[in-house]
């Protein structure tokens, strides 16, 4: 098994998500995805690129710019890059994963629920674009698609047939889905993923709903999210307890995590998931990004006893 993160952190104090739209190709930018990617690498086996830009922006917005694209929606090859890659790349890491925003995900968030199948495909064509360019780089493990509204949204349903033709290429690396709610998961058994995503440590009944026959009979694996990131939730919970407002001091922050999302409590959440799936565990990992965590100290908290639980568990 190994551990990876979903791919977003905090930002450095002091710095704002306006800064990074602005500055994301300056040397400033640069040196602080390294920062944090390195922080990442002392406690993930396959650490994400931190992303710290907006998950749609990034994508879409050079997907249709007209002067970057070979159709509409379709981004030319030659700019489908991420330069977050490019600036982890020269750390020469063993290895990371790469995030990349679903094309339902984007497609959603440009047109709604209602499908043109001829500009999703075109979405989707530059989304393996992005992919694509990033496996040729050195050492990446593994490619995530993030699709957090899947299964969340009434009104994205797309039919099985649909999903299977978005997601039909093969990439020759670990593919992931990423999925906030698995209700749709079987929509994805017969693409080119070939694991899926699964948060459960705020909600472990999401493991309930996933049949272990049938991910064997269809190739699949998991990634599973065995420690909390519902961060807000956390620290409400440490106040309610103790009468508190730990929102103003860092260190109550950090008690705060290593209670509610202490050691013990992870390495149950990777038992329960193995005792389950057994050798269809490929992955494990926070729930989902590390972004809304108040400062990047207390989201390694969570990664350091991430990495604890892991060797506390293992047999």
């Amino acid at each position: 098994m190994l551990l990876d993160d979903v791919g977003s952190f905090p930002l450095p104090q002091g710095m704002t998500k306006e800064w990074v739209e602005s500055n994301y190709k300056t040397k400033e930018y640069e040196e602080m995805v390294q920062r944090a990617f390195l922080m990442k690498t002392k406690f993930l086996d396959v650490p994400n690129y931190p992303q710290f830009r907006d998950m749609v922006k990034m994508f879409i917005q050079p997907i249709k710019n007209p002067e970057m694209q070979d159709d509409a929606y379709l981004i030319s090859k030659k700019y489908a890059t991420i330069p977050e890659l490019e600036y982890i790349q020269k750390l020469k890491f063993e290895k990371f994963r790469v995030c990349i925003t679903g094309a339902f995900e984007l497609y959603y968030r440009e047109f709604g629920g209602v499908i043109y199948e001829d500009v999703l495909l075109n979405i989707a064509e530059s989304v393996y674009r992005f992919a694509r360019n990033a496996i040729k780089l050195e050492n990446v493990k593994c490619i995530s698609f993030d699709e957090p509204s899947f299964g969340l949204l009434p009104d994205l349903q797309p039919e099985k047939e649909l999903v299977e033709r978005v997601y039909s290429k093969k990439l020759g690396v670990d593919v992931q889905v990423h999925l906030h709610e698995p209700v749709f998961y079987e929509k994805f058994l017969e693409t080119e993923i070939n694991l899926i995503g699964i948060e459960s440590a705020r909600n472990p009944d999401n493991l309930i709903v996933i049949d272990k026959e049938l991910l064997e009979s269809s190739d699949k694996k998991l990634r599973i999210g065995v420690a909390r990131t519902d961060i807000d939730c956390i620290i409400n919970e440490f106040n309610d307890k103790y009468g508190l407002n730990a929102w103003k001091d860092e260190k109550l922050l950090e008690l705060a995590v290593e209670e509610f999302e202490s050691i013990e409590k992870i390495a149950e959440r990777i038992k329960l998931s193995i005792d389950k799936f057994n050798e269809l565990v490929k992955y494990l990992g926070p729930d989902c990004g590390l972004f809304s965590f108040p400062s990047q100290k207390v989201a390694l908290k969570l990664l350091e006893n991430l990495k604890k639980a892991k060797d506390l568990w293992r047999p």
